[in-house]
């Protein structure tokens, strides 16, 4: 399949980017390939292509392998430019990349130089002969994605990247690869092995990722065939961890007699505060919920009944599925408190795209307890699973990947949003709870009907992960931006900013 780069390479001032696009919408056709050239990942040129992507992975009903080809194409990309600043180090050194001795002799302060002065060698680049192009292009059978930059590749480098893709054809998952990351001197040790086991879980085989190298052009191919189908996780992995689940207490019978009074018609705040007054621990949460950040509305609520005014019956009914939840989870397990801390914090964020989206009380009031319950797959798996998931966690935060799916099925069989969704449906959950578990971090995958409830707690997820330095804007996806009523990814960041601000304030 051919993607040369053609002679119609421009600046497109509105993209921000060097393109063949001459605008966002242009049609994704067969055989017309798409280009991009810039010297290092801007923010406009991460956005702009992610943005493309996104409409091949619709139009070739590919979106299911989204967040590897994403973390794929930014490996692939850091690499390249890490490659190119290398021969500037080189030049300034007035050594030669192409003799062995002077290469080993210069990696050694390379990656440290790198890291500490990324800034201005990104500054350098820019106005370098180093150059990258990304290219899309696909036909009725493949889908490939070409990063390539203009430098002649070294021996030394072709023995790493031929060891890596040998060590990802043999490692059976990804823990044995956290298990042996090896020499990282050059620092694309690790992240390519992991970039592979990805796309080899998602069902591409380490044959759709390959490189090539001719003259003073190496480039990084990845070959999705159109025919790929969703592959199914290695259930016999997760043997243990379903187990627990197996386990699991039935939902608390008091929440769901407090659930069936609310329904009735002449049902009062007095009757319901009786009832739950009855259960000192679920008394205790639903006073300590009504003062949490997604609640409050002034002076601090002492009593119960002011509570379940403040919070209303109708919301206190779907709230009860999170107070159930944390009644049998909290003891049980030790992830609890920091999940649910954080699950407060995207259910405050939540509540503020509620608004700024206009959407009904009711769809309001369900989206607050999906967001407090959306991440209980991850309790169980932080709780059973700690080492590797904090490994793994450490690993994408280091990245700047926003999901961590694909290696968590490829590490444990079973990924926290199917953990999550399991549990629901244990407990006859509503079903649009078991959604906000399973597609939070695939948000693009859910039905039409659902998506007034994924992509805001989706967006607070992520707005949570680039407030920690954890993820980037330009990974949201435009659709679910628009959706939640942000023109631009400026007003996004505007819109995070003052939240986070409001949130620590309270």
């Amino acid at each position: 399949m051919s993607a040369s780069t053609p002679n119609q390479l421009i600046f497109n001032k509105d993209l921000g980017v060097t393109t063949t696009l001459k605008t966002i919408t242009d049609p994704i056709l067969e055989n017309n390939p798409i280009h991009f050239r810039f010297s290092h990942f801007t923010e406009a040129a991460q956005n702009t292509t992610i943005q493309i992507l996104d409409r091949y992975l619709v139009t070739l009903d590919l979106l299911f392998l989204r967040e590897s080809l994403i973390a794929a194409l930014r490996e692939s990309v850091t690499n390249a430019v890490k490659a190119n600043a290398k021969r500037l180090y080189f030049q300034k050194k007035n050594s030669d990349i192409m003799d062995s001795s002077s290469y080993k002799s210069h990696m050694q302060t390379f990656k440290t130089d790198f890291l500490k002065e990324k800034e201005a060698f990104e500054q350098e680049l820019a106005g370098s002969k180093f150059l990258i192009i990304v290219s899309f292009v696909h036909n009725k059978d493949l889908f490939r994605i070409r990063v390539m930059n203009n430098i002649q590749i070294t021996s030394e480098e072709v023995n790493r990247i031929k060891e890596k893709i040998q060590k990802a054809s043999q490692y059976q998952d990804l823990g044995e690869a956290f298990m042996d990351a090896g020499d990282d001197t050059e620092g694309a040790g690790l992240g390519l092995i992991m970039t592979m086991m990805m796309l080899k879980n998602d069902g591409l085989g380490v044959n759709s990722f390959k490189y090539e190298s001719v003259q003073d052009k190496t480039s990084v191919i990845i070959d999705v065939p159109t025919s790929t189908g969703i592959n199914n996780p290695q259930i016999q992995k997760a043997d243990s961890i379903l187990s627990e689940i197996d386990h699991l207490p039935t939902f608390p019978k008091t929440i769901q007699d407090i659930q069936a009074s609310i329904e009735k018609p002449n049902s009062s705040i007095s009757d319901i505060a009786t009832m739950i007054k009855k259960d000192v621990s679920l008394s205790a949460s639903v006073l300590k919920l009504s003062n949490s950040a997604a609640f409050r509305r002034g002076d601090r609520v002492e009593s119960l009944d002011r509570a379940i005014q403040l919070i209303g019956l109708k919301e206190l009914q779907t709230i009860l599925y999170s107070l159930g939840t944390k009644q049998i989870l909290e003891d049980k397990f030790p992830a609890f408190a920091t999940i649910w801390e954080k699950s407060n914090e995207c259910a405050f964020y939540c509540k503020k795209l509620a608004q700024k989206m206009g959407l009904p009380k009711d769809i309001s009031s369900n989206l607050i307890s999906a967001a407090l319950l959306h991440d209980i797959g991850e309790i169980i798996l932080l709780s059973i699973e700690g080492d590797k998931m904090t490994e793994l966690q450490k690993y994408s935060n280091s990245k700047e990947i926003s999901s961590t799916l694909s290696m968590e099925e490829s590490i444990f069989g079973i990924t926290h949003t199917k953990l999550g969704a399991m549990i629901a449906e244990k407990w006859f959950f509503p079903e649009i709870f078991s959604k906000a578990m399973e597609y939070h971090h695939k948000p693009l995958l859910v039905a039409e009907q659902y998506k007034d409830l994924i992509y805001p707690i989706y967006i607070s997820d992520m707005m949570i992960k680039i407030n920690f330095l954890e993820a980037k804007a330009t990974e949201i996806p435009y659709a679910v931006l628009t959706r939640c009523k942000f023109n631009s990814i400026a007003e996004f960041q505007s819109f995070r900013t003052k939240s986070l601000e409001e949130f620590r304030n309270l």
